[in-house]
């Protein structure tokens, strides 16, 4: 039976990048974060998942897939959610100049 714990790349067609992506087969609970989680847990934890995605050979079309679709949860190319809001917001503004 397949760990269901574990990130798994989207079909060939979808995100063919993941296959290279540091994060495969890593615990998913690194990425995302879980219910009640206290501030100090979710800082480590969101260091952790960081530390694998600065040593990732598809950071960059990693975060600009989270950027473009605006991906709501977990860590996603070196950002948090919070991080990838910020950016989004701040380009909207800058097109709107």
């Amino acid at each position: 039976m397949k760990d269901l714990d574990r990130l798994e790349p989207c079909p060939d067609y979808l995100r063919p990048w993941q296959d290279h992506a540091a994060c495969r087969g890593e615990h998913s609970s690194w990425f995302y974060a879980p219910e009640s989680e206290r501030a100090g847990a979710r800082a480590r934890r969101e260091n952790r998942a960081k530390s694998v995605c600065v040593q990732c050979p598809v950071l960059k079309e990693c975060r600009a897939h989270a950027l473009k679709v605006e991906e709501p949860w977990g860590i996603w190319g070196a950002l948090t959610e919070d991080e990838r809001m910020q950016i989004n917001s701040q380009r909207q503004v800058s097109a709107l100049r």
